[in-house]
């Protein structure tokens, strides 16, 4: 889950692990949520846009589930109640940031912090990063490296 950019770096990850480029890779199941922009202005008129993905996760998160919150600041209201949220569920929180962090490495059990105040150098290393967590994923599964 991201805003903006964060959203399509977002949508580009859960593709990626629905839809595996390397052969040898099965799919796993991934969404990116704020995708339905339905959904997303009902919520947001109707209550909070701050609640926007928390409401989605609530609804599709199980026991044994990872949630990915993407912020370049760090201080994106809806990423951060999504993520607090989901570490109440026993989820695997997992946040890439930049700058400082915000509050999003007190939110997350594993959160990568890009040190730069560069938008674009943000996204680039979490476009990065991101490919290299989908691999370390299948490793951990027992699968070949392949990078």
């Amino acid at each position: 889950m991201g805003n903006g950019g964060s959203a399509c770096d977002a949508q580009h990850v859960a593709v990626e692990f629905m839809h595996p480029i390397i052969e040898k890779r099965p799919a796993l199941p991934a969404l990116a949520l704020g995708t339905d922009s339905a959904l997303l202005s009902a919520i947001g008129n109707d209550q909070d846009f701050a609640v926007s993905f928390l409401q989605q996760l609530q609804v599709l998160a199980r026991p044994g589930d990872i949630a990915l919150g993407i912020s370049t600041s760090g201080k994106s209201a809806n990423v951060q109640r999504a993520l607090r949220a989901a570490r109440a569920m026993g989820l695997l929180t997992v946040g890439f940031t930049g700058r400082d962090g915000g509050r999003m490495p007190e939110l997350c059990d594993h959160c990568f912090v890009v040190p730069s105040f560069s938008i674009h150098r943000i996204q680039e290393t979490h476009a990065l990063l991101l490919h290299v967590v989908w691999d370390l994923v299948h490793v951990v599964r027992g699968e070949d490296d392949v990078v």
